[in-house]
């Protein structure tokens, strides 16, 4: 179980039950973010106060554009003469290329690779960015600050855990160009390239010391692993590689024949490292039927494994499970077949996602991705009704309550429909959500029964649909879902787009929208919209309904978020950014 906990008022049930008046039920608790990062957005909050979050975007990053193209220049409409000695980005012009030159979206391997997210650490009073695997930190970004991380988890003992990338570095190929017919032979043509010591590592962190797990297949990119939760017991659980797939195997044999030809312009590892930069933005062309944003497969060169790690108090590792998926690869099937684990209670029982096939009769293009139980060394599944073709669990209460979300059809377009799974009685149920056709995405849930995440408020047709943070009471369920911006009063300057977790007393760490004003280059005053990450603290009162025009037109900025973006992330493979942009 998450452990997004701190104190909180025992009168905020009441309040929840009430539906009436005009006072607000939630007062607000701002996390001021760093200066040095444009978003911030919550992850985890326990009862000591302590907070891991994640940071995105440096407003400082040191751009050498010696290895940024004059293609990926010209596109963000920066003009072809641009000189780095004399001429000045803008500040739109720098968020756009910070954003492009991300390593999920930066393709090209000879391309400058900078850090741009950062695991951030808030001790009750100031938030941290910790450098870990990069030689500064409070969100310093450039070639040699390359390594991205993120916290993903953190328990009752203060230990935060996460997944990271090992920094980029840059090397010399130099390659013989064979003769055109006739021709004398060329010079040799040496190229830079980067490359990393591996591609993710799980991480623990208590504050002082981080330490990285390492998987049990490393071949070529060194291999992935990553954690997500860790509980009371000092069990942590995420994922870990395997093996090679076959599909990638045999692009790797490929690319290993590139050694001995002196006239490839490529070495063998660059090979390697596109094959798997190419997976990991795979989608699923099997569910193209159904209209709405592509489900990313956030595929690899490697199969994983739900792995839930017994820890010590100093993160050494005493044992691990392995969690192979939930039925057998078919033969044919040469694509990644892995499993994930998002959380764990403190029964050390995880939930997650395992790679299935739809129907009876398994078929290659049939492949999809469903919540999974992990215990006891074996992987249940939650649902096989073949109304839904994909999803997660998400989150799993003391009482062996898991919720998440699966995706059907509703007249033609995907939703996502929030569930609650009984690990006990495998009682499998569909959650309430604003209105038929909402797609609601639970992020956690406490052992009093409450669920917190995003859903769609909007009800028009529109693929893309205006999201809130909200709560359920599982326990009083004809309340419905709550919108937690009517639950902090209309007049709020922030827009809560994602309720990331709740504690016990149930208080609700949020993901909120606000303006920010910066000074462009004309020293002109512009406004931009930004993440942070806000606590709501329960008050005595009555939900407030933000329903007027008034009060629309006042809070509209926060009608488009990150969190749509976080959402389709979530719904194609792990759950980043807090899951938010990871994978």
């Amino acid at each position: 179980m998450k452990q997004f906990k701190t104190r909180l008022l025992a009168a905020s049930v009441a309040a929840l039950v009430s539906t009436g008046a005009a006072a607000q039920s939630y007062s607000l608790q701002v996390i001021e973010s760093p200066e040095s990062v444009r978003n911030v957005y919550g992850v985890a909050l326990n009862d000591q106060g302590i907070a891991a979050l994640q940071a995105r975007i440096p407003r400082n990053a040191e751009l050498d554009f010696e290895f940024i193209s004059l293609a990926l220049l010209q596109e963000l409409g920066i003009p072809a003469d641009f000189d780095p000695e004399t001429d000045t980005l803008s500040y739109a012009q720098y968020v756009a290329l910070v954003q492009r030159l991300e390593d999920r979206f930066n393709e090209s391997p000879s391309s400058l690779r900078i850090a741009v997210n950062f695991a951030a650490d808030y001790d009750g009073q100031t938030v941290a960015l910790p450098a870990f695997l990069n030689s500064e930190g409070n969100g310093a970004s450039s070639q040699l600050n390359s390594a991205d991380h993120q916290f993903l988890g953190l328990n009752q003992n203060n230990i935060r855990v996460g997944i990271a990338s090992a920094p980029y570095e840059r090397f010399e190929y130099t390659y013989q160009p064979e003769p055109a017919e006739g021709q004398d032979m060329p010079d040799p043509v040496t190229t830079s390239y980067v490359k990393r010591d591996f591609t993710s590592r799980a991480m623990w962190y208590d504050g002082t010391t981080y330490k990285l797990l390492e998987p049990s297949e490393q071949t070529i990119l060194g291999g992935e692993s990553g954690l997500f939760d860790i509980n009371e017991n000092n069990v942590a659980v995420g994922f870990s590689s395997v093996s090679i797939t076959p599909r990638a195997q045999t692009r790797i044999d490929t690319c290993l024949e590139l050694d001995s030809d002196p006239s490839s312009s490529i070495p063998s590892y660059t090979c390697v490292w596109s094959a798997w930069h190419a997976f990991q933005r795979g989608t699923a062309t099997n569910l193209s039927s159904f209209r709405g944003t592509e489900l990313r497969t956030n595929g690899s060169i490697y199969n994983m494994h739900a792995t839930t790690w017994q820890l010590d108090a100093q993160g050494e590792v005493i044992s691990q499970t392995q969690y192979a998926p939930l039925v057998e690869q078919l033969e044919e099937d040469e694509n990644e077949w892995s499993t994930y684990a998002y959380a764990v209670n403190n029964n050390d029982v995880a939930v997650g996602q395992s790679w299935t096939y739809f129907g009876e009769e398994p078929q290659v293009g049939g492949r999809i991705k469903m919540p999974a139980i992990f215990i006891n060394g074996e992987t249940r599944p939650v649902t096989t009704d073949e109304t839904y073709v994909w999803g997660t669990a998400t989150d799993i209460n003391d009482d062996d309550i898991a919720v998440g979300f699966v995706l059907r059809n509703f007249e033609g377009t995907r939703r996502a429909y929030p569930f609650k799974f009984d690990v006990n009685s495998d009682a499998f149920e569909v959650l309430p959500t604003f209105f038929t056709g909402s797609s609601t995405y639970p992020n956690a849930i406490n052992n009093q029964g409450f669920v917190v995440g995003s859903a769609e408020i909007d009800s028009t047709a529109n693929t893309t649909r205006r999201r809130v943070g909200f709560v359920y009471d599982m326990n009083n369920p004809d309340q419905g879902l709550i919108d937690l911006n009517d639950a902090v009063g209309c007049s709020a300057d922030y827009f809560i787009v994602s309720a990331d977790g709740i504690n016990e007393q149930n208080q609700i760490l949020v993901t909120a929208t606000t303006d920010r004003n910066y000074t462009d280059s004309q020293g002109e005053t512009q406004s931009e919209q930004v993440s942070l990450s806000l606590v709501l603290n329960p008050e005595s009162g009555e939900i407030t309904n933000c329903t007027d025009e008034g009060d629309q037109i006042q809070r509209q900025g926060g009608a488009m978020s990150p969190f749509g973006l976080f959402a389709m992330l979530l719904i194609g493979g792990l759950i980043t950014v807090r899951r938010k942009f990871m994978r």
